[in-house]
């Protein structure tokens, strides 16, 4: 099983050192952060009411909201600069403690189609990706990133820029494929209206009664083949994924088994943020991350140790 370091054994081990060489920008990011903010703010008024003197309120409004816009967007983008900066050397020190991969960008694969064709992503119009981990858990390859999908609705003065998901995609690879395909999502999702199987790329999929009853109100499971699926989510995994979402403090969570991969979305927020601009909420927050790989390494273990049929 994969050892997890702490705090302290991170920060001894040169983080803290790295960290306290990066208090002076941050303490300038902070100020920087002030100056714009509170600078569009007064710009902002000021033209508005410049434009309101010779009777154009109605320009003013929009120049102002764009001055004022701009500002907190520039005000925005020099808090993650600094933040990324950060974030680097944290989760950085985490992922090389793990001998994983760990970078603030994030890159997409098969993983992210198959999540969409099999409904556990909604349909987008923008695509941000960020918190990319990557590398082994007990010989399991894992991929893990965080993704926010955005539509835009309305038109005209009502077009606004709606959140479809924000949250993590993981990746499991197993050595030994899976026989059929297995689709699980929280209690509640109903695949079709008229039955209880739908048809995603050739592939039918039945509804899968629980073992266990007390999962049932739980989870929703479909699959291509019962008796595996009845092996795969099993009680101590139905246990495992509500840990994990307590973990995460995420909702909506959905598992697909396909090939030899098992593919994890779940509705968290913004994850990962081990770095903010107060100092004194390091530890903290890196703690809740380094519980947060905990929660998926026992998931990898648990599955690991499954016997297959």
């Amino acid at each position: 099983m994969i050892a997890l370091p702490d705090v302290d054994t991170l920060m001894a081990d040169g983080l803290q050192g790295r960290l306290d060489s990066l208090m002076a920008e941050r303490a300038k990011a902070k100020e920087k952060m002030i100056w714009t903010g509170a600078g569009g703010i007064v710009s902002a008024v000021l033209v508005g009411f410049i434009f309101h003197i010779f009777g154009l309120s109605e320009i003013g409004y929009f120049a102002a909201s764009v001055v004022g816009g701009g500002a907190l967007a520039w005000a925005s983008n020099i808090r993650q600069k600094m933040i990324n900066s950060l974030k680097h050397e944290m989760n950085g020190a985490l992922a090389r403690s793990l001998q994983l991969d760990y970078s603030v960008a994030a890159f997409s694969g098969q993983e992210f189609e198959n999540a969409r064709t099999y409904g556990l992503l909604p349909t987008y119009d923008g695509k941000y990706l960020q918190d990319q981990w990557h590398g082994s858990i007990d010989g399991t390859d894992f991929l893990l990133y965080e993704a926010k999908l955005t539509e835009e609705q309305g038109s005209g003065k009502n077009r606004r820029t709606v959140t479809k998901f924000e949250g993590v995609v993981l990746r499991f690879q197993f050595a030994r494929p899976f026989m059929g395909t297995t689709l699980v999502r929280r209690d509640g999702f109903k695949i079709t209206l008229f039955g209880d199987s739908k048809s995603y790329n050739g592939q039918t999929l039945e509804r899968i009664k629980m073992v266990d009853p007390r999962f049932e109100d739980a989870f929703d499971v479909y699959g291509t083949d019962q008796v595996e699926a009845r092996y795969l989510v099993h009680p101590a995994y139905c246990e495992r994924l509500i840990e994990l979402e307590r973990e995460f403090e995420g909702d909506r969570l959905a598992a697909l088994f396909l090939g030899g991969d098992l593919i994890v979305t779940l509705q968290t927020g913004n994850m990962f943020e081990s770095a903010t601009l107060n100092p004194k909420r390091d530890r903290e927050l890196l703690g809740k991350t380094i519980a947060q790989f905990g929660s998926i390494t026992k998931l990898v273990k648990l599955l690991n140790e499954r016997p297959r049929s």
